[in-house]
Order: C-alpha cells, then structure tokens, then sequence
C-alpha cells in the first residue's frame, strides 16, 4: 500500500481508539484506559509526522504521479517553493493543520502529571475534530491520490505564491489556527464539569495560539506589501480577513479573562469568545479552501466546503445545547460597579473588538449573502472597513492608554486627576509640537496624541512597578528594573505587545496620510521628483533566474542633493510556463521613509513606474516582528497561579496547591 495513506488510516483507527478509551475511561473511572489513549495520542504525532515527511519527499523528488505533486509543482520549480508547495493547496493544508494539531496533544499526553480531569475531558473534543480530519485526508482531500499515468512534468506554483511569504505566511496561520481548538476543547471540558479553572489552562495555549496568528498576519501584511501591484500592507482581501476575525476575538479573550480570574465575572462571555474564535478559524479554512469568495489568496474551487460547513454547524450545536444544559453552573457574578474603572475597561475593550469583528465578517460575507438573495456577488471595498474600524482603532488606541492606571471597581475624580492629568497634558502638548512640524491631519493629529498618552501612562505605571521593586530591596537601578521586570513578566509583556500594536498604528497613520505617489513614464538619464526625492532612471537590465525572466528598471535616489540610494530596482517577471508576467515591487528603508517601486512598463529605453514614499513604515515591520515576539515571549514565560480564593457565583472556592501550578504543567 501506499506510504502516506497508509500511515493516515492507522492514524485515524488510533484517533478512534483514543477517543473511545477516553470516554469509556471517563465512564468507568480506569486510569489504564487513558494510560492506553495517551500512548495512542503520541503514536498519532509519529503517524502524521511520518505521513508529512513523506509528502515533503514526494515534492522534493518531483514524484508527478501523485496528484497534489503535480498541480503544485514543477521540475523548473525553485527548491525553496518546491517545499512550501507542501501547504499551496487544500489538501496539503489540511495534513499540515492535522500534523500541528497532533504535535500539540501529544505534548500534553507526554507531560503524565498534567494528564488531570480537565484534559481528560478536553481531550475527545480534540480527538473527535482529529478523526474528522483524518476522514477528509482520507476521502475528500487526499495529498496522497495517484494518478493512472507519470506526467512529462508537473503545473508549476502560482507566480504570486513564489515568495519567501509562503515559507512563512501559511504556516505561521496554521500554527495559530491548530492552537486554537486546545482553548476550546478545554472550555467545553470546562462547562461539562462546571469547573472554572478551564480559562487558567487554556490561557497560555490562547496566547500561543495569537502568537502564531498574529505572526502569520504580520507575514501576510509583508507579502502583500513586496508582491501585490497596488502598493499597500492591508487591502481588506475576503481571506486577508478570514485570518484576522480569529485573531480579533482572540485578542478579546485574553484580556476578559483577566476579569473571570480576579472576579469571577465575564464567564459566559469568555465561553461565546473562544467558542466565536474556533468557529472564524474553521470558517476561514472554509474560504481559504472552498473558492466561494474570490480572493488572491484562495486556492480554487473544492469539494470540501460542505463538510467545514457541516462541522461548524454540529460544532455550534453542540456548544449551545451544553451551555443551556450547565447555565446555572456558568452565570457570572456582577463585577461592575461603575462605567469608569478597570472592569469596564476590559468590558470596553472587549465591545470595540467585537465591533471590528462584527464588521469585517459582514464585508467577508455579504458576497456570499448577495448572491444567495440577488444572484450576483457584491464586494465590500476597502472603504467599508475603513470607515468602521479606523474610529475604533482610535478608540482602542486611547483606551489602551487609560487601562493602566485606571482604579478597579470605581475611579473617583481624585484618582482620576492624580493618574491622568500629566499624560492627557503630555499628550495635548505632543499634538502642539506636532503641528508646526506638518502633522495636520486629523488622523494624524489623534494618532500622536492617542500614542504619547499610552506611552506616558505605560511608563507611569512601569515606574511605578520598578519603585516597588526598590523598597523591596535597592541593587541599583538596572538590577531593580531587572527583578521587577522577571517578577512581572505577565505585565512587561503585556506592555510590549501594546508597544508593538502602538508601534503598527503609527506605522499605518504615517504612511496612509502622508504617503507621496506618483506614476511616471521617463527615459534612461531622466528624472523626476516625489516629494524631497529626485529619481533618475541609470538603466534596464534583463536577466534569467531560476525559472523566469527578469526585467528592472535601474534608478539612482537623491534627496536634497545627497545621493542616498544607488541601483534601486523596479521589477517585472515573466513565468514563462505558466506564460505570465507579474510586476515585483520593491521597496528601499532610506531614514524614516519607504521609497516604494512598481514598475509599470519596461522598454528597451524607458520605463513607467509607480514610486511611493511612505513615512514611517519600518515602524510597523520592527513593531510587528521584534516587539510583539518578544512580548509574547515573555508573557508565556510566566506561570500564572490560579487563585487559592476566587469568586464563582458567591461561592469561595479553596484550590489545591497542585492546581496552583496546573497552568504551568500543561
């Protein structure tokens, strides 16, 4: 028989035997049955591993008899893409997904001491969902399907998927997308056993999980930014979307928590957040891989639409019928007591994320609703969006700025005029100083203000951290700031992914309001000036590499006089198997500007290109990278300890000291 399917049937009748030993485990109380399922679940890893492996090879030695093989690859195919063909298609996604999935719970089934009543319950959500993969490699979307007969050669990757972006970009999403279905099985276990700690446990999987989905459309944003032809980092693409919706509820989840974990409040809406971001994860699979939307992204028609359509419905189903069945054992306590103070900030927070979910997964889908109802699709443009989630970034933006220093339960004007008074003057101040210096636009305008007032009142309250650390014991000021810094880790890295995300707005403000564009055609020794640039065309070079032909337009980059930029390229590339000609922007950091290039036309002697400066751009690269990689970092270094006395429906209820660190153990 066949390598790869083989493996994946002895893959999906391991997955059946984990899953009925935990139930049957669950129903008889005998621990050797999980002992059984755990060893299962480590089996299923080494299965899917072997099976991706094979896949891989199967690319690298141009096996063309194997389907997939051939439609996403080519003997002219660069290595590098050869091997990120893996993930090009439906079907090598979905073994992708079910690979990082059975990594993840065999990490947990190899970690006996964490294997508690939790897990044990979570486990079969996560089993169940792994079968139903498994099936689909099986039946619906087989990598491993052969043909009757060896092509000469194979079809070759899309053009636009021939970028280091695919190396990174899709495989970044699916590590999040596979993180995500460990918080929500953990929530269902969670409501099934009315047993609260299920947020402690599936926080660091959660913020693993936004990790990989924050990563993956920080790649995407690149990739469009160095391929697309129109010059942007986020044009609101139906699946560019699809990725973002998790991320947004996420993002909301991670922050109520911290409401359910101080006061017992915000249960029920915890569950409908983890329960909306598992279900936007399947759905963009669904759009990702069905082809009903069209997008750059999409990877063509499928017939697997009904079957996420069909899990997302029994997914949902499922959940409803447990909450209504443990509603009484999941109603919150009321926390807030005032409309200004930390607890309804979160509330705030979570209602502006919400809102931007609400929005952009109205835009992904009204074509879909049009043209059920009308017979045609209508696109929603960047307009839309724009005008619905620029002001509640603004909004966020300066909510981001108040959370910090804000009292809990209720801020009293007192509290309010000691916290805020220097930060709301530094911000009007910054907003002064601005102006003369050409920051008018409105935008703008609140960009700098919302961006000096987050970072006065985070290093308001980092000082206050560190002051703390000094009474404690004073070792000067590095070493205090170290120890406050690891004694605090959770919050240092919370206020660096806020850097990070502070860092992207200014980035998105700077380049979106004060970008230069122009588009013209000169002769080689002309120029022509955009803004404080002056661009000379030097020359046009013709060149083959790999597997296309390469046509640049040669520019030297002056500013004032000053040469700051030499053989600056405008590309076009022809693919000539798959006979198509795509234009490859480039961009150049030259100070705090993007001196973007986009050819339009290249001649023998001329060239008409699209030159874009675009302030401040490499703040939303190193903000996006560095800062939020680091800050996710630290924040999962840290063991968050469940609290020996917390609320849960007006009953205290006392922990064991092995519960304490259950978080850690998982």
């Amino acid at each position: 028989m066949e390598l790869g399917e083989t493996t994946l049937i002895i893959a999906l009748v391991l997955s059946v035997y984990a899953l009925a030993a935990h139930i049957i485990g669950i129903w008889k109380k005998k621990n050797e049955l999980f002992d059984s399922a755990r060893i299962a679940i480590i089996g299923i890893a080494v299965l899917t591993t072997i099976a991706s492996i094979w896949l891989f090879n199967l690319f690298i030695t141009r096996n063309f008899q194997y389907e997939y093989v051939a439609i996403y690859s080519s003997f002219d195919l660069p290595m590098v893409y050869t091997i990120s063909a893996f993930w090009a298609g439906a079907d090598g996604s979905l073994l992708l997904w079910a690979w990082l999935i059975s990594i993840y719970i065999a990490v947990i089934a190899a970690r006996g001491k964490s294997y508690d009543n939790l897990i044990k319950h979570a486990m079969p959500i996560v089993l169940i969902t792994l079968t139903y993969f498994f099936y689909m490699l099986l039946t619906v979307s087989r990598p491993f399907r052969q043909l009757d007969f060896m092509p000469a050669d194979g079809n070759g990757l899309n053009p636009l998927l021939q970028d280091p972006g695919m190396l990174f970009h899709p495989t970044t999403l699916f590590w999040g997308y596979a993180g995500v279905i460990i918080p929500f099985a953990l929530m269902m276990a969670g409501i099934y056993l009315s047993d609260d700690t299920w947020t402690y446990r599936a926080r660091r999987w959660a913020l693993w999980a936004w990790l990989g989905l924050s990563l993956g459309n920080m790649f995407g944003s690149y990739w469009a930014y160095t391929v697309l032809n129109w010059g942007g980092f986020w044009g609101w693409d139906p699946v560019e979307n699809a990725s973002f919706l998790p991320w947004l509820t996420l993002t909301a989840f991670y922050h109520s928590t911290m409401i359910q974990e101080r006061k017992g409040g915000m249960k029920f809406w915890n569950i409908l957040l983890i329960l909306f971001t598992w279900e936007l994860t399947v759905y963009g699979t669904l759009l990702t891989r069905s082809g009903i939307i069209a997008s750059v992204h999409t990877f063509g028609e499928s017939v697997t639409a009904p079957y996420y359509i069909n899990y997302m419905v029994v997914v949902l189903a499922a959940t409803l019928v447990l909450v209504a069945w443990k509603y009484n054992s999941i109603q919150s306590k009321k926390v807030f007591e005032s409309f200004v103070s930390r607890e309804a900030s979160f509330l705030y927070n979570n209602w502006i994320f919400i809102a931007s979910a609400a929005s952009v997964l109205w835009g992904t889908t009204y074509p879909l609703l049009s043209e059920a109802f009308r017979g045609y699709k209508v696109m929603v443009g960047p307009s839309f969006y724009n005008q619905v989630n620029v002001p509640l970034g603004i909004a966020l933006l300066f909510l981001m700025g108040i959370c910090p220093l804000i009292a809990w339960r209720k801020a009293s004007v007192s509290h309010l005029n000691r916290n805020f008074s220097k930060p709301l003057a530094a911000a009007v101040i910054a907003m002064i100083i601005a102006f003369p210096l050409g920051v008018r636009d409105f935008y703008a305008q609140i960009a700098v203000a919302g961006s000096v007032l987050v970072a006065s009142t985070h290093f308001i309250d980092i000082s206050r951290i560190v002051n703390k650390q000094k009474k404690l014991e004073d070792r000067g000021v590095l070493k205090n700031f170290g120890s406050a810094f690891w004694n605090n880790r959770r919050t240092f890295g919370g206020y660096m992914c806020h850097l990070a995300i502070l860092m992207i707005i200014v980035a998105a403000a700077g380049a979106v309001v004060y970008e230069k564009a122009e588009t013209f055609n000169m002769r080689i020794g002309g120029t022509y000036s955009v803004g404080d640039y002056d661009f000379k065309l030097t020359g046009i070079d013709q060149y083959t590499k790999n597997n296309k032909d390469v046509t640049t337009a040669l520019f030297d980059v002056s500013k004032n006089g000053d040469m700051v930029l030499t053989d600056a390229e405008a590309r076009m590339y022809h693919y000539v198997k798959q006979e198509s000609t795509n234009v490859k922007p480039m961009a150049y950091t030259v100070g705090v500007d993007d001196l973007y290039f986009s050819a339009q036309a290249i001649t023998a002697d001329s060239a008409t290109v699209k030159i874009k400066v675009m302030p401040m751009m490499f703040l939303m690269w190193i903000g996006g990278f560095y800062m939020l990689i680091l800050g996710i970092l630290v924040s999962l270094s840290t063991i968050v300890p469940i609290r020996q006395k917390r609320v849960s429906d007006d009953v205290n209820i006392n922990q064991n000291i092995k519960k304490i660190t259950a978080e850690s153990a998982l």
